[in-house]
């Protein structure tokens, strides 16, 4: 008996479609390699809910074709502009975005694109990209930095001082101010009591480290719950609650040095930090998970470290395209 995705039959999560559009994009681009259209036969074939998403992608496909070519052809089918799209390219899926969002505005689409980190991408007021880190200081003297693939909207007014945190990881100075500070997430709220810490968003949590100061959690779904973290201490919340405290890890931040550092880490969770600094997906099997790793790996190229993790370990990297890589056990000799 065929099996059957436990979340076939309910709503289809964000993170899917937000894969069904980037698939979309890419064959939007016009330069679909074949080893790409294999990639997605597999993704279509891999869960009953990456068919839907697919299907509901097709009925917007199917309303862009009665877009005059004058008008949107020419915009969403710029060379390059496909899912990890190389660096001289970039600006063309910019494009692609800023013409969804051109006709999300008008109502075309009714998918939640402005809800996609793609979207958060095109039109935040601060954005980078997948592999790429940059920071920047608000005109409160404020410093923040963000890591890969992080959007973020400022707001300063008389009252407050807000980062609105859409998608992403960011290290936060806050200068000295009159004003309260605060970061704005979809799970709740953090107060900034003069303090640096960073803050990173996951499909299903907010992860804190404070590292100077201290701040005040404030779940959005339980207003009366707040607690304190204090400088050393990293945590982790939802929209309902509040994980215990635990020592913060100060090598949690040499992301912003362009570093990644690993003292004894489970392959599996490397490669799910790795894979954050690069287009596309690093996907590990199960066999190999739980292999330690250990060592200082350089963020600006990925696969160096690939290369590296396969000369150290009994694995053996495969790409299947350039943005869809899987790391392995090694074969043995016959």
């Amino acid at each position: 008996m065929a099996q059957v995705s436990p979340h076939a039959a309910g709503a289809i999560p964000q993170a899917v479609h937000r894969q069904a559009l980037e698939w979309q994009v890419t064959f939007w681009s016009g330069e679909v390699t074949p080893h790409e259209r294999t990639a997605f036969r597999r993704w279509l074939a891999a869960d009953p809910l990456h068919e839907r998403a697919w299907r509901d992608v097709q009925r917007v496909d199917d309303m862009l074709a009665a877009v005059p070519a004058g008008v949107g052809s020419r915009v969403l089918r710029l060379p390059g502009a496909g899912v990890g799209a190389r660096p001289d390219a970039r600006r063309g899926r910019r494009n692609v975005l800023r013409a969804l969002g051109w006709l999300a505005a008008g109502g075309v689409l009714a998918l939640g694109v402005r809800e996609t980190p793609q979207w958060r991408t095109a039109s935040a007021d601060h954005a980078t990209r997948s592999g790429e880190r940059r920071d920047f200081v608000m005109d409160d003297g404020t410093r923040v930095s963000l890591n890969t693939a992080t959007a973020v909207d400022i707001r300063l007014d008389a009252e407050r001082r807000l980062v609105v945190l859409h998608h992403g990881e960011i290290l936060v100075d806050t200068a000295p101010d009159g004003r309260p500070f605060f970061v704005q997430t979809p799970y709740g709220r953090l107060q900034a009591l003069g303090t640096r810490f960073s803050v990173r968003r996951s499909d299903s949590a907010i992860h804190v480290a404070v590292f100077e100061g201290a701040v005040e959690i404030r779940p959005r779904d339980e207003p009366a719950l707040r607690r304190r973290v204090d400088a050393g201490t990293q945590t982790r919340f939802d929209s309902r609650a509040i994980a215990p405290g635990r020592p913060a890890d100060p090598l949690e931040t040499a992301w912003t040095r362009g570093l990644l550092v690993a003292e004894r880490m489970r392959l599996a969770d490397f490669l799910g930090q790795l894979g954050r600094h690069r287009p596309g997906v690093v996907r590990c099997d199960p066999a190999i998970a739980e292999l330690v790793v250990s060592g200082v790996y350089p963020l600006d190229d990925t696969d160096r470290v690939l290369a590296a993790l396969a000369e150290a370990l009994p694995v053996r990297v495969e790409y299947t395209t350039a943005y869809w890589v899987t790391v392995r056990a090694r074969r043995t000799a016959l």
